[in-house]
This record gives structure tokens, C-alpha cells and sequence, in this order.
């Protein structure tokens, strides 16, 4: 069975709320959606303060913030098909800060057939009332009621004492359909306004059937169960007129008030309204923003009564056709839906001599890009401010103000008066997925494209107008003579309103402060394995971002580290104590080989002078006496203990003979224990007087490490002893001291290099105990735990946990802090690296560091920069501070407008990636793009080569690869056809199926190298390296090349619907033979091989070396491949229509492969006699790539998981994929079924986890086979989560057959497991992500 977990999860943010009040009266709160869950941060002086999250079963699309008189704030949550519910969640503060899902509805089609809406899915709600848009033609409206009195007080009695009552919450009270005639809605929303008689106010955009764009405000009847239309259709590309002829070379900016492409209506709330009645809108275009104002027309009674004649009902086909009976979204009861043309136009029941009008005021010309996100700064009585962002992260800034004229005739022109238009240039920043003001000046701006961020906005000072960036940005100049500081429009836009823009012909430019910065790695184009030198994965590299926020990010996993300070030209260090004395101030002891060095740390950095009898000797153990300045030092002829350390007065010593060598030592408080040469122990209690003899034993062989603690839990101080002979015995003193013979010994494969005692934080033993972790000289990290409850004193283990750090004897060298996040650091580990070792929860973990010239380490408590890390390396001391413990740490490489949309690593210190550079002018909407191939080195990213490819080549494949014994950089491309050669189609930037040629490039990477005379480069090498990337081979090829492969020497191509085999051929010159192709596919799209395997005894597919073809439209092609020409002799088929994205090799009892569907499914396929569909899991993310191995460390968990293949989606989920052992599979599917019976989903209604995880399409269901959610049954060891009962119940399920099982390891029989059996296997699991 296979196991699938997270190491990170999605990181974009796809909307961002201020709620006031949420987490407090006083309070003002952010909320923060992302894929996967939600989050709650306070606003505050000092920044965005985090206070809870909520993790959802589902993928978040939209959310809308819910304020109903006499309730706590809420807000809604809607979540995409397959699992698409709305919920309605708040906060409590007791008995810990959480969110609480009140109410859920599921969403569910009317039709299964039916299409989900294509622009705009979202869910928006004023008062009690919500509308989710989710499917085409079809609106959800949901009413929200308050709890009943009798509903809260039963909850509260259900909560006594456990919650803090801040008002009643919400619930779902009712919920029907609306069919609309609006297939393609580009966007809804309530105007913030109050409700009128006939019902609240919505703006629908939409493009119409014949691709008009159209704006109309209707009301929304909860109790017709329909919208009503208030004001008549706008045409918002032409609404003055509707005889204008639309082609290529029509100019937009020469109709007026014209708003083309127009996505998004920002409602202007009621109390910035030109006078009472009346409301605004800004409809925002790709290019231009256009104020509507809404109101009322007085009609005289003639003209009324043609209008009531005219305006009859109108019902659709769609809403008079018969329907079959639907399941409503909440109860089975079939209910009659509505259509909304079934209502009248003149808004309401009764007609009056009003009707209402949407007019345009002014438009302004922000320049050509998508508007993604827009959002106001302020409103006041005259007039307001918003702020947009658009596709290339540019923010423009609008404000406007009214001044209304006294006495203007009727009629006239500007009869209202005047308005003010001011456009402000802000800046740049990532592409917007929603902007919210926070305060003072301070915009939090969510991106699913880049890096969200907090700014300050910085508005520009009075008669600081600049001239235009490009003379294309006047060309909406009408030429009408200036007027005072403004210009006033033309006639063509003068409307009810004099419009006059601020200095148009100018610009006004401010600009962002970017004062926090949120990182996230989605969109994921691209990612790729960096290997060690020796074999083992060094990192990952992710090409991310859209836009101009690309980036390549470096993820390692470890420990993130800040560097505070150095010292550097201390050379020759071996070990580092800290000693810390009665007034608090601390120091540091180092010993080299020869010397002993006593650092003083405050106030400042200064060497102490030391009486040679310290200075002159290495140590091997150090320490101070509790309660008095005394230093103890143990060297290898004795131990000492100093009252003065600079005169060398003694408070006791003891010497030995030069041939009982002290070997190993130790000092814990008030007791000093050495190990001598021959295998004899002492153990000392030190006090101001000199040392006292507690107890000697004799070892059976030599010694390599010793432990001792003492503790008031424990009942005797506790030893630990490390052999020569892979023995590590464990006594209690008192054991010792009263002569038993008894002995716990433990036996490792390895001899432990160190030893480190402490007290325990595991619940595993039944008293107070402790935690002996012993660093093996084969790396390996072993965790006992220990508990002194032998009959005769002798000290029992209650438990095992390995895990491996390195291939090297491994040092543990112990601290006592840092505290990041609650997990305090107890060691830090080095092999030949480092890790960190700490207490997280009840168990010890690790977390390695990208350091390998570490020798020794120690904690520091500083006064100037608080709990830090001292490491000491060949020459230098390092102060640091551990800003993470996550087991991945990320670093940035910002390429703005650089997409590197294929990246590979080359070898061990080159990475290639090719490029694509996308710009467009926001004054005339032109798109420039050039191609290239770079060369970068493989950890610091710094740019080596760049060849330039041809114009609009795309690469599309790279691979590293050899070919008759030599390297070489095989690149396949796309040329992509010209817009007269597309015929104008209009497809996604990936897409490639119009393209009919490509390129195979075979690229030798030369490395020239020069003499270099810079200081610089001496310092390091007396040579410079150049890259050349010289092109041996070119071939064109039919179709965009996909993927490329290496099979038995031969070159596999997979190129179009083609799959072609070619040889390299070295004369007359190198060319591509080809030898045999395939061409049965519908869209050959990945290609990987599996290795040859024996496991396969009488099978139809030969046990060899295999070809894997992954079809873009259907399932996978396994082809046989002759190892002497090349030849493709047989094939077999799986002829599903998975729809294959991503593929790769992995084990799962047998060789086979993985893929990532079309419908955001993982399945795995067995290659025996045929191909076996073999697990299926539901992610429903996109996968990006799959890449085999494991970041964790070399040997981690081998008994439990065998780490097989990494993951990526485009949402920036990182995961791992591994075999579990036989052992550890019986035991987590156990957990993970009674889970799923015993613990329900924040989603509610009866969703479970597994329900949540089926596969399949929409249509066709499948249920989750052949995995262990890692990311699910973890959980487990969430005791928040779980109360003692709850574990019981999941651990030993209703019946004796629902048990959580292990399987022996001796006998291979089954038995129950018990908690601790259960949270061993957890946490060797999780130490893989």
C-alpha cells in the first residue's frame, strides 16, 4: 500500500475579508482564504496578528463576509464540485481561539450533466440573504436566519463552561434555485445599498449570446423566488448608442463612455451617492473604468402606460420547458424553481411613474490589462476612492468628488454640476486576487500569482503630476483646450455631469511600501531534483509565479537559519561549552587539541585571561557548580574544579595515573562521571570543597560515550554507557551503589559515538521517566525510552525510535534552547551534516541544515539577541538564530517577467531552464515575447549562458541524458504559428495544439576555462569558468516535442500524437536516425521507462527495461523496445480516458507508474501480464510533476516507509509518495478506517474524509483504493483533537474486527496495537514530511 502526505501545502491566497469585531468588540480582523482552509489574522499597530484556522475538506473558490442585526459577525465559505458546500462560519474565543462552523449546505447541480459556470463562481451576500454562483444558467439563493433562543441555550448547556457567549450565532434557514437567461456571467454583486421594497439591489454583468457586453440592476423577491428587473439593459461597450459596428480596427477610446472587456462592477456604497436615491457603480474594463450612476427617471403617464404595454412577461425557453424533479441543494423536496425573466420590468408589483436608469458619469483610461481584483479606500457624502489591480500588478488609484450647481435649468448640460477625476499611478506588486483596506493607509493585497504582501499606499503630494512614460498614453487625448487645473471632456462624453480630469496629459504617480511580505510558490510551471555529490537529493528548484511576479524557489529540507554575528580567526575548535555563573553572564569555553579558550559574551566579545593550568590542556568536559561560581573541567588527566579561573585557584582536583586515560566524560549539575581507558566508571558529586566518590562500576569493554542525569522525578540519578562493541548499559546508581548484578544492556548494530540523557516528554511510560538518545557511528539517531521501574532497581525501555541523520558516527551535541513555536531545540546533531533535534509535542523529532563544516555547536541565551545557536566551524564561530524548525525551508529567486517554464538539473552544478520573456505595454496593449535556454548554477542560481532560440519558439521538453557515453542536453521546442496562421483562436498559453513544428536540439555544455588574476577569484581559485551551449544536432519535427527519454541507447521522441526511437549516429557527422515509431496515440505527452524487473514470472511483457507512453486524451502505452535496432515490437493499452498530466515510475508491489490525471486524480498501474489499475486517490489539485525521491535524510524510516516519488500541484502543494512495509500498512489502513467512522469532516452534513477523497470524474465516482492519507491519519497524534475516550474509540472500534492491528515482527502474526505502537509508526512516517 502506498503513502501520500504533504510536506507543504497550497499557498495562495484567493481572497482576503475585514470584518470588524470578529474576534472581539474592539477588534478588526483580516480573513484569509486559501485552497485548502481559512485563516484569521487581527489587525494591530504592530501589524497582522494570528489568532486561528480552520483546515477544510474541500478546494475554496470564494468567500463573503455575513453581518445580521443581533448576531456575532460571520462570514461564508463556498467550496468547488465535487465536494461543494457553503458554509457559514464565526469565531469563538473559549475554551481555545477557533472557528466554528455554525451551518452547511451542500451544492449540488440541479442537473448531473450540468456545466460548471465558466467566469465567474463565487458566492456574495448582503444581510441575511447569500447568492452562489456555481453552475451555468443557475443561481443558489440561501437565507440566513438567527438561532433561536431555545437553540442557544441548549448549545450553551452542551458548552458550559467551556465557551464565552458574544452573541448568537447564524444559521442556514432556506435555500431555492433561480434559473437565469445570463449563461456567461462575468460577475454579481449587491449593491451596498438599502433594500428596496421589491428586495435587495444586484448588478448582473454578462456577455450575451451575440457577444454583447450587458449591465443591468435587478431585485431579488425571496418570497417570488426571482429577480426583477429595475433598470433597463446598458450595452456598457457602447451605451449612448446602439448602432455602432464592432470590428478589429475599431477604437474604443472614440466611443464614449465605452468600457470593452469590461469583468467587474465595484458597487460605490450608498452614503458616496450624487444625491439620496440614487447609487453608483464602476464598471471596470481591460482598459478603461466607467461610474454609472443608478436612478430614477420620472416618466409622465402617457409614456407610462406604453411602457406597462411593452413590458409584459417574458418567460425563456429554458424557464417553460419541462424539467424533470431536482433534488434541492439542502432536502429532498423537489420545489418549483423560477426563472428570473419570468418577472417585470419595471421592477415591482406595482407600477408607479418611475423607472430607473443606469447612466454613465466618467470614465477614465487606466491602460490595457485584466483587472483582477478592486476594492474602496474611502466614501464619504462628495464622493470616493478606489483601487484596482490588473494582470501585470499594476495598482491605479481613482478618486472622485462632486460639486453640485445651484439653479442649472433642467435640460442643460452639466445640470448637476461638476465632477473631479483624479488617476494615481501606484506601482507595482503581484497580480491581485483581492485587495482590502486594512487602515492608515495600509492595503493587504492577496495574490494566487506572487507573493501576497501588506503595503503602505503612499499618495503623491499636490503638483507633483509628471509627464507621460510614453507618448501612447495621450491617445485619448480629444484635443479640447485645457480648463484651469483640469480639462473638462468633450461633448461626446458630457452627460448629467461636467467631467473635468486632474491634470489629464500628466500622470499622478505615488507608490507601495511593501511592509510584510507572505510567500507563496503557486502557480507551480515547473519543478526539478538537484542531486548530491555522491548520490542523495541536495534540493528542489519550483518555477513559479505569472506575470511579473516569476521566481525560481530553492526548497530544502531543514532548518531556517538567521545569522546574528561571527568571529571569525578562531581556528582549530573541537568542542564549545556554555557556563553560565550566579550573575546570569555567559560565556564560552572552547578546547582545540591542545588549548582551552574562555570566551566572555557581555557586554561585549572579549577572550578572559585563564592560569595555564586551564589554558595549556584540551577538555573533554565542562561545566559549572550549581549555586556557586566554581568551574569544573575534566581533561583527560583529571578533573579540576576553580573558584578563580585567572589566578588558578582550586577548589579540588583529582589526578590520574598517565595510564588510566580519562576517555569520555561528563558533568550534570553537581555530578561529574568519567570513563577511563580499560572500561572503569566514577562517578563524583562535586561540591565547594572538593570532589566526594558516589559510586564505580567496571565495564566488560572499552568505552566511547557516557551519560549521566539526575532528576527529582527519578528516584536515582541515571548512567549511560556507549561500548567499542555496539553495547549501550543503562544503570540507576543506586543499582550501583547497592552492588546488583543486574543490567539493562541495549544492543545496537552500531557502536554509539555519543549519549545524551534527558527528561522524558513521551506519555509512554507510566511514571515520570526519561529519554536516553544515543547517536550511532552509522548516523542513525536512536530514541529509548526509559523508565526506572525494575524489580531490582534496574532501568526498563519502554521504547525505540530510529531515525537516520547522515552515514557518518553522529555527535549529538546537547542544548537548551532555542523554543521556535513551541518546539524547544534539545541537540543538534552532526554527521557529515547537521540536524536539529528537538521536543515537539510528546515525541523528539529532527530537522536537518544546509551546513556541512560544522564541528561542534552549543545554545547561548544572549541579552543583545535572546536564545541562539553557537556554531563552531574550521575557523570561525557562528551565532544564529532558528527563525523555523519546518522541515522545509524555501529561498527566492525574483525573475520578474522571466517565465522559466521548463527547468532540469543538468548534473550536480548546473541547472538549465528554459525561458520565455512576456511583456505588454499598457498604453497600447501590445505583447512582445522573446525565447531563450539559460544555464544557472545549481545552487546559487546566478545565470552562466544563454543561447537565444528562434521567434515564437517555446521550449516545451528538457532532459539530461547519455547517448553513446557522452552527456548531452537534449531540448524539444514549439514554434508557435502566427495569428494569421492560427485563424485568431484564442487558447490557454500552455496549450500547443494548433502548433505544427518544433525543434530537437542536442546541446553539448562546454566549460572553458581562463586564468582569472581579480583578488577575488585567487581567494578561491586561480581560474574562471565560462559555459558555452554549443548545438551538435538540430532536427525539426512534426508537432511540439512533449517529453523525451533515453531506452536501451536509443533517444525516444514523443512529439505530436507520434512516438519516434532514433539513434545517435557519429558519422558522417552526428545526426538522429530514426528506427521505428508509434503512432496510435491521440497525444503523446510524457514518456518514462520502468527498470526491468523479475517479479513478473510468466508474463506476456518480457522482464526488461519498458517504455511508458502517456496519452494527453486517454490512459498509458507500454512499448517494447528491441535492445539491438531499436525496433518497437509490441504494445499494450489501457484504454480509459484518464487524461494523462503528469507521469512517472514508482513501486507499488511491482514496478509500475503513476499519473496525474484530467480530473486531479493520482493512480498507480502495476506492468505485469497487462496493465493492472492498481490505487486510485482523489487530490483534486492539478499535478505538476513527479519527481523521485525523498528530501528527507538517507535510511529515514526504512522499517516503516520507503520514500518513492516527490509531487507538485499548481496550487504549490509539495507531497511525498512511499511504499509502506508490510508491518506499518496493517496498522495505518487500521487507523484510517476507524478514523473515517469516528472522525467527520469541518464540512458536516455527513461528509467523510473518504467521501472527500474519491476519485473519478464528476459523473463517475471511484471510490479511494490503495493509500494511506498521511496528511489525515497524523491527525491522530493531534491530542487537541482527540479526547482519552475518542482514541479508545479509534483505536479499538466497535467489534473485535475494527481493532487497530500491527503485525509481529518475530512471529509475523497479527495483534492489537496500542497507542504507543500506533504513534511509533505515526512519527517514523512523519518524519517524512
Amino acid at each position: 500500500m502506498l503513502y501520500i502526505a504533504s510536506a507543504l501545502t497550497p499557498t495562495p491566497i484567493i481572497g482576503s475579508l475585514k470584518v470588524e469585531g470578529f474576534t472581539g468588540p474592539e477588534s478588526t480582523s483580516l480573513i484569509i482564504a486559501k485552497p485548502d482552509k481559512v485563516e484569521v489574522w487581527n489587525v494591530e499597530p504592530k501589524g497582522l496578528v494570528y489568532q486561528a484556522e480552520l483546515e477544510l475538506w474541500g478546494n475554496i473558490v470564494g468567500i463573503d463576509k455575513v453581518e445580521v442585526e443581533g448576531a456575532r459577525p460571520h462570514f461564508l465559505v463556498l467550496t468547488a464540485p465535487p465536494s461543494a458546500h457553503l458554509l457559514l462560519i464565526t469565531y469563538s474565543a473559549s475554551p481555545t481561539p477557533a472557528l466554528i462552523v455554525t451551518s452547511t449546505i451542500p451544492l449540488n447541480p440541479p442537473t448531473p450533466t450540468l456545466r460548471q459556470a465558466e467566469f465567474f463562481t463565487s458566492v456574495v451576500s448582503q444581510g441575511n440573504v447569500a447568492l452562489v454562483s456555481l453552475w451555468i444558467g443557475v443561481l443558489s439563493c440561501i437565507e440566513m436566519e438567527v438561532e433561536k433562543d431555545k437553540d442557544a441555550r441548549k448549545r450553551r448547556a452542551s458548552a458550559a463552561g467551556m465557551e464565552v457567549e458574544e452573541g448568537k450565532r447564524l444559521q442556514f434557514r432556506d435555500n431555492f434555485n433561480i434559473n437565469v437567461r445570463e449563461h456567461n456571467l462575468l460577475h454579481l454583486s449587491f449593491l451596498p445599498v438599502p433594500p428596496t421594497s421589491s428586495g435587495p439591489l444586484i448588478s448582473f454583468l454578462w456577455l450575451s449570446a451575440p457577444s454583447d457586453l450587458q449591465l443591468q440592476v435587478r431585485t431579488l423577491s425571496t418570497a417570488a423566488h426571482a429577480f426583477n428587473d429595475l433598470s433597463k439593459i446598458v450595452d456598457v461597450v457602447a451605451p449612448l448608442s446602439n448602432n455602432i459596428s464592432l470590428t478589429e480596427e475599431t477604437n474604443f477610446n472614440h466611443i464614449p463612455f465605452s468600457c470593452p472587456a469590461a469583468r467587474r462592477v465595484l458597487p460605490i456604497p450608498s452614503i458616496s451617492s450624487t444625491r439620496d436615491g440614487e447609487y453608483s457603480l464602476l464598471v471596470i474594463g481591460d482598459e478603461h473604468s466607467v461610474l454609472y450612476n443608478l436612478g430614477v427617471v420620472q416618466q409622465s403617464p402617457k409614456a407610462l402606460r406604453r411602457l406597462s404595454i411593452a413590458s409584459g412577461p417574458n418567460t425563456s425557453p429554458r424557464a417553460s420547458a419541462r424539467r424533470s424533479p431536482q433534488t434541492e441543494m439542502v432536502n429532498s423536496v423537489s420545489k418549483r424553481r423560477k426563472s428570473s425573466m419570468n418577472s417585470k420590468a419595471t421592477g415591482g408589483a406595482d407600477l408607479t411613474n418611475e423607472r430607473w436608469e443606469l447612466k454613465p458619469v466618467w470614465r477614465v483610461r487606466q491602460g490595457f490589462g485584466t483587472i483582477l481584483a478592486a476594492s474602496i479606500l474611502d466614501s464619504n457624502s462628495k464622493g470616493a476612492s478606489a483601487i484596482i489591480g490588473d494582470e501585470c500588478g499594476r495598482l491605479t488609484a481613482i478618486g472622485w468628488e462632486f460639486e453640485r450647481n445651484q439653479g442649472i435649468l433642467e435640460g442643460a448640460t452639466g445640470q448637476n454640476g461638476t465632477v473631479r477625476v483624479k488617476k494615481v499611478e501606484m506601482g507595482v506588486a503581484s497580480p491581485p486576487s483581492s485587495l482590502t483596506y486594512l487602515d492608515s493607509s495600509h492595503l493587504f493585497i492577496s495574490s494566487a500569482a506572487g507573493d501576497s504582501s501588506v503595503v503602505k499606499l503612499n499618495l503623491p503630494e499636490p503638483n507633483t503630476a509628471h509627464s507621460p512614460i510614453s507618448p501612447s498614453s495621450a491617445s485619448d487625448a480629444r484635443a479640447v483646450p485645457r480648463k484651469g487645473k483640469g480639462r473638462a471632456r468633450d461633448d461626446s462624453e458630457e452627460g448629467l455631469w461636467t467631467v473635468v480630469l486632474e491634470d489629464e496629459g500628466n500622470e499622478w504617480r505615488g507608490d507601495v511600501d511593501i511592509k510584510e511580505r507572505w510567500m507563496n510558490v503557486a502557480p507551480v510551471k515547473d519543478l526539478c531534483a538537484v542531486q548530491e555529490e555522491g548520490g542523495g537529493l541536495s534540493h528542489l528548484v519550483i518555477s513559479s509565479g505569472a506575470s511579473n511576479t516569476n521566481s525560481l524557489r530553492v526548497v530544502r529540507s531543514g532548518v531556517g537559519l538567521e545569522e546574528v554575528s561571527t568571529i571569525q580567526g578562531i581556528e582549530g575548535v573541537e568542542k564549545v561549552w556554555t557556563l553560565v555563573d550566579s550573575s546570569g553572564s555567559p560565556r564560552l569555553l572552547l578546547s582545540t587539541s591542545s588549548t582551552t579558550l574562555l570566551l566572555q559574551m557581555e557586554p561585549e566579545i572579549s577572550l578572559l585571561d585563564t592560569t595555564a593550568q586551564i589554558s595549556d590542556i584540551p577538555t573533554l568536559a565542562a561545566g559549572i557548580l550549581p549555586g556557586a561560581d566554581i568551574l569544573v573541567q575534566i581533561t583527560a588527566r583529571g578533573i579540576a574544579t576553580w573558584s578563580d579561573v585567572t589566578s588558578g585557584l582550586s577548589a579540588g582536583s583529582i589526578d590520574l595515573h598517565k595510564e588510566s586515560e580519562i576517555v569520555a566524560a561528563q558533568v550534570y549539575e553537581n555530578l561529574a562521571v568519567i570513563a577511563k581507558a580499560g572500561g572503569e566508571v566514577n562517578l563524583f558529586e562535586i561540591t565547594a570543597n572538593g570532589l566526594n566518590l558516589v559510586a564505580s562500576l567496571k565495564a566488560s569493554a572499552e568505552i566511547a560515550s557516557i551519560s549521566i542525569i539526575s532528576s527529582p522525578s527519578v528516584p536515582s540519578p541515571i548512567l549511560a554507557i556507549g561500548t567499542w562493541s555496539d553495547e549501550i548499559l543503562v544503570y540507576s546508581i543506586a543499582q550501583i551503589q547497592a552492588g546488583s548484578t543486574a543490567v539493562t544492556s541495549l544492543t545496537e548494530s552500531h557502536y554509539a559515538s555519543s549519549l545524551h540523557l534527558q527528561e522524558s516528554v513521551s506519555s509512554l511510560t507510566s511514571t515520570s521517566g526519561v529519554q536516553l538518545l544515543a547517536g550511532l557511528s552509522d548516523g542513525s539517531l536512536v530514541v529509548y525510552d526509559l523508565e526506572p521501574s525494575g524489580p531490582n532497581g534496574e532501568v526498563n525501555s519502554k521504547s525505540r525510535k530510529v531515525t537516520s541523520l547522515g552515514n557518518r558516527p553522529l555527535n549529538i551535541e546537547p542544548t537548551t534552547g532555542p523554543t521556535v513555536s513551541g518546539d524547544k531545540v534539545i541537540g543538534v546533531g552532526l554527521t557529515e551534516r547537521m540536524s536539529v533535534i528537538f521536543e515537539s509535542g510528546e515525541r523528539i523529532d529532527t530537522s536537518s541544515v544546509s551546513r556541512k563544516d560544522v564541528i561542534c555547536a552549543t545554545s547561548l541565551n544572549s541579552p543583545t539577541h535572546g536564545e541562539i545557536l553557537v556554531l563552531v566551524s574550521s575557523d570561525e564561530l557562528s551565532f544564529v538564530k532558528i527563525n523555523s524548525l519546518k522541515k522545509l525551508s524555501i529561498s527566492t529567486l525574483d525573475l520578474g517577467d522571466r517565465s522559466a517554464t521548463k527547468i532540469i538539473a543538468y548534473n550536480e552544478h548546473l541547472l538549465v531552464d528554459g525561458v520565455v520573456v512576456k511583456t505588454m505595454d499598457a498604453q497600447n496593449g501590445e505583447v512582445l515575447q522573446m525565447s531563450s535556454l539559460e544555464l544557472r548554477d545549481s545552487v546559487t542560481l546566478n545565470p552562466l549562458a544563454e543561447m537565444q532560440l528562434k521567434e515564437r519558439e517555446e521550449v516545451t521538453s528538457l532532459r539530461s541524458l547519455m547517448l553513446n557515453g557522452k552527456q548531452y542536453l537534449a531540448v524539444g521546442t514549439a514554434i508557435l504559428p502566427t495569428d494569421e496562421e492560427d485563424g485568431g483562436a484564442d487558447l490557454e498559453e500552455d496549450n500547443h495544439t494548433n502548433v505544427k513544428e518544433g525543434r530537437l536540439l542536442l546541446i553539448d555544455i562546454v566549460n572553458n576555462t581562463s586564468s582569472s588574476n581579480t583578488e577575488q577569484n585567487v581567494k578561491y581559485t586561480n581560474e574562471e569558468t565560462k559555459h558555452e551551449l554549443k548545438v551538435v544536432v538540430e532536427k525539426v519535427i512534426e508537432g511540439p516535442v512533449y517529453d523525451l527519454e533515453v531506452i536501451h541507447g536509443f533517444l525516444a521522441v514523443a512529439a505530436g500524437s507520434k512516438v519516434t526511437i532514433n539513434r545517435l549516429s557519429p558519422s558522417p557527422q552526428l545526426n538522429l536516425v530514426e528506427t521505428s515509431s508509434f503512432t496510435s496515440a491521440f497525444l503523446a505527452s510524457h514518456l518514462t521507462v520502468t527498470p526491468a524487473t523479475t517479479s513478473t514470472t510468466g508474463s506476456n511483457l518480457t522482464a526488461e527495461d519498458r517504455l511508458v507512453l502517456g496519452d494527453g486524451l486517454r490512459s498509458i502505452i507500454v512499448l517494447s523496445v528491441d535492445e539491438g535496432d531499436g525496433k518497437i515490437y509490441d504494445d499494450t493499452r489501457d484504454l480509459a480516458t484518464h487524461a494523462v498530466n503528469a507521469m512517472g515510475p514508482v513501486t507499488d508491489d511491482g514496478e509500475g507508474v503513476i499519473i496525474g490525471d484530467g480530473y486531479n486524480n493520482i493512480m498507480t498501474f502495476r506492468l505485469k501480464d497487462r496493465i493492472e489499475p492498481a490505487a486510485t486517490f482523489g487530490l483534486h489539485e492539478e499535478i505538476i510533476r513527479f519527481v523521485p525521491g525523498s528530501l528527507a535524510p538517507p535510511g529515514s524510516s526504512s522499517d516503516v516507509l520507503r520514500p518513492d516519488q516527490l509531487y507538485m500541484t499548481a496550487t504549490g502543494r509539495l507531497g511525498i509518495i512511499g511504499e509502506l512495509t508490510k508491518s506499518a500498512t496493517r496498522t495505518l489502513d487500521d487507523l484510517q478506517r476507524n478514523l473515517d467512522k469516528y472522525w467527520r469532516s469541518p464540512l458536516g452534513g455527513g461528509v467523510g474524509w473518504k467521501e472527500f477523497r474519491k476519485g473519478g470524474s464528476e459523473l463517475v465516482r471511484r471510490d479511494m483504493a490503495g493509500w494511506v492519507d498521511g496528511d489525515f491519519v497524523q491527525k491522530f497524534l493531534n491530542t487537541s483533537l482527540f479526547t482519552p475516550e475518542e482514541t479508545d474509540k479509534v483505536l479499538n472500534g466497535s467489534t473485535t474486527h475494527e481493532q487497530v492491528h500491527k503485525i509481529d515482527s518475530a512471529s509475523g502474526k497479527k495483534e492489537k496495537a496500542d497507542r504507543a505502537d500506533v504513534v511509533r509508526v505515526l512519527e517514523a512516517a512523519g518524519g517524512m514530511h
